[in-house]
């Protein structure tokens, strides 16, 4: 799946799948309040994981913000958040739902990891989207991610390492054979383009990691659905 395909569909996504199915898997008719919830929970397993450092006088860029559940979290542990997005659509309902005033959000280009507002930032947190980048791509991003840095800064993000079995490769054919039917969803998940998982290992990881200029600090997680990197910037 190109990787037009894919930023057309994440677009269009919150008309398509609604905010509970993209976001969250949280019940259909909770509020958006519960939605906001979950973040913070998010987060805050996602801390206790990582020992990630948090403070007022630090700034964090979230990468694949989507509508700001997790950047509404962010914002309770950092004085400055920018949520970038390659969605022009769930920008714009970000920002329309965005009540804090430290926390702003930009579209991305797909390509890169540069945003307009600030030059550097002490902590790039990404959740539940890096797999859904293939690995020209994603190098690309962890290129950036170590220009965006300062030094000292953090880079920490989520990946699903349990490897992409046949069964899986068969659920993506199926997947897309039911979204050209018209069938959005499946099984509760969505059947776009955006949701097709690409698995990197963690040799590749820390290897690509390190090659860029990152010190590989953990590469750790309850379970390899769940896994955390944390590379800093010397």
């Amino acid at each position: 799946m190109s990787q037009s395909a894919s930023i057309e569909w994440w677009n269009k996504s919150l008309d398509e799948v609604g905010i509970h199915s993209m976001d969250k898997l949280v019940a259909a008719d909770d509020a958006w309040s519960s939605v906001l919830q979950s973040g913070r929970d998010d987060l805050a397993r996602a801390i206790t994981i990582t020992g990630m450092k948090c403070g007022k006088d630090r700034t964090a860029v979230e990468v694949g913000c989507g509508l700001g559940r997790m950047s509404t979290a962010l914002a309770d542990q950092f004085g400055e958040v920018v949520g970038i997005d390659i969605a022009p659509r769930l920008i714009e309902e970000a920002r329309r739902r965005n009540e804090l005033s430290n926390v702003s959000f930009e579209v991305a280009d797909g390509i890169h990891l540069r945003p307009a507002s600030i030059e550097q930032c002490d902590t790039l947190f990404s959740y539940e989207v890096f797999y859904y980048i293939d690995k020209p791509a994603l190098t690309t991003y962890f290129q950036d991610a170590f220009a965006l840095l300062r030094s000292g800064g953090e880079f920490v993000f989520q990946l699903n390492l349990e490897p992409v079995r046949r069964k899986t490769r068969l659920s993506f054919l199926l997947r897309r054979m039911l979204y050209a039917c018209g069938i959005k969803q499946w099984r509760g998940w969505p059947t776009g383009a955006g949701y097709r998982r690409y698995y990197h290992s963690p040799d590749w990881l820390r290897n690509t990691l390190t090659r860029i200029g990152f010190r590989v600090d953990k590469i750790t997680g309850p379970t390899a659905r769940q896994t955390w990197i944390i590379a800093s910037r010397p």
